[in-house]
């Protein structure tokens, strides 16, 4: 197949460039056909379902499928990882390729054996979770110095499933579809670990060791390979050229590669609520395509990255005890729960979990939250109960008070009266202007006082 372009015509060069990805690709498959006899260590194959992922497995498909079907023995692991909070488009698609990746391997591939081919995804734990940590610890919105997410979110469970490959097995080798070409920093850590004579290198892990068959590869080979060789799973990889083309401000990817085409492989795809970069460009194009439906998503990311050093929305002293802008203040917590449920209801999509949602007014009660609730926020919006039964309500608001009021006999209060204040709280709770609240507090303590 001649990749072919409505603004380009084909050339002489273009097909000689075609010609040398053949050569190299078959030197690639050839290379790792070598290396899945070098040792019986499990395989980890690294899938984020983009680009350079859909390249090294569709590649490891192909050798492994010229190898004869009794000799295929290694065990095969291909890992996904999901943050809760990626992009929806892209977790669609992602899903799509993981359940075809894992009928075509257990039916097909490792017939004789489909125990040996594994398709996971891994997930963070619940307390890792992204609104777990913004919404119920009151962390401020990631940015590059105060990181929080990345190594909660995607190194901890991805390496947390390789160590429990290695402990298995003793060792194990990672599959990444990583390439120097990406850039100077990823060039220079991929050299470091470089084993002389050898293909693999090590990893950070204890007993791990990392092989990227497609090291040497540019931007435009990768697309030139996935677009000339049908992808053994059978998605279309035009739908993956089509996903890029829409989150690009490249609005016409090349589908003719030479020296002066750019390339439309710079996108990049995250967490849709990521907020350490300036702007979202996949997302804005992704909305400027025809995904008009993301908007309130794009919008709650920007206002999420606005507030981040409002000190009105940040607690004056950190978690730490010391002084300075601590997480956000129970009330910004809130409103971010807030305006979280009402796009969901506005979408008809569930962007939080009902454990996250448990978890996150346990940690506002030990925060010393009295106030503000979960379920009550929840049922005001969506028009449903969760996570209690209304006795279990009844059951907590009466344990609650019990509590109240064995603290306010201790320091000489009158429990009734916080009551009365903390329900005043309450009804204010849902205002953008609250000025009366206070007047309105004043005027029940002076009560309370007669």
């Amino acid at each position: 197949m001649i990749v072919q372009s409505t603004s380009i015509s084909e050339s002489i060069s273009s097909a000689e460039f075609l010609e040398n990805v053949r050569a190299k690709t078959n030197e690639i498959l050839k290379e790792i056909k070598e290396q899945y006899f070098e040792d019986n260590l499990p395989w980890v194959i690294g899938f984020s379902g983009g680009k350079d992922s859909t390249a090294i497995l569709q590649l490891i498909f192909y050798a492994i499928s010229e190898i004869s079907e009794l000799s295929r023995k290694k065990e095969i692991h291909v890992l996904s990882n999901d943050t809760l909070v990626e992009n929806p488009n892209i977790v669609k698609f992602l899903n799509r390729q993981l359940n075809a990746i894992e009928d075509e391997g257990k039916k097909n591939l490792y017939k004789h054996n489909p125990a040996l081919f594994n398709v996971t995804k891994v997930t963070p734990k619940l307390e890792d979770t992204f609104w777990l940590n913004l919404i119920g610890k009151g962390y401020p919105s990631p940015n590059k110095w105060f990181r929080w997410c990345t190594e909660r979110m995607k190194i901890n469970p991805t390496n947390d499933y390789i160590l429990q490959t290695v402990n298995k097995n003793g060792k194990a080798i990672i599959v990444l579809g990583t390439r120097k070409a990406e850039s100077v920093t990823r060039a220079i850590n991929m050299k470091r670990y470089e084993l002389e004579g050898i293909r693999i290198r090590k990893h950070s892990l204890p007993n791990a060791y990392v092989f990227a068959p497609i090291a040497e590869l540019s931007t435009k080979e990768v697309w030139a390979y996935l677009i000339n060789n049908e992808n053994p799973w059978k998605i279309d990889n035009q739908e993956l050229l089509n996903v890029y083309r829409n989150a690009s401000d490249i609005m016409d990817c090349p589908l003719v590669i030479d020296d002066t085409t750019p390339s439309c492989g710079n996108s990049r795809f995250g967490c849709w609520v990521c907020t350490v970069v300036e702007q979202d460009k996949s997302m804005q194009n992704m909305i400027s395509n025809g995904d008009e439906w993301m908007t309130p998503l794009f919008d709650l990311r920007n206002w999420l990255k606005e507030i981040r050093n409002d000190e009105t929305k940040r607690e004056k002293q950190r978690r730490t005890g010391q002084d300075g802008l601590g997480p956000f203040t129970l009330t910004t917590r809130m409103e971010i729960l807030e305006k979280l449920l009402l796009i969901e209801k506005e979408l008809d999509m569930e962007f939080i979990s009902l454990p996250e949602l448990s978890a996150i007014q346990i940690q506002w009660n030990f925060d010393g939250n009295m106030v503000y609730s979960v379920a009550d926020i929840y049922q005001s919006i969506k028009g449903k109960k969760i996570m209690v039964s209304e006795n279990g309500q009844t059951k907590r608001k009466q344990d609650e008070y019990e509590i109240l009021e064995k603290v306010c006999k201790k320091h000489n209060v009158n429990a009734a009266h916080v009551k009365e204040l903390m329900e005043l709280e309450k009804e204010n709770l849902s205002f953008l202007r609250r000025g009366t609240l206070y007047k309105d507090m004043q005027s029940k303590i002076t009560k309370f006082l007669k």
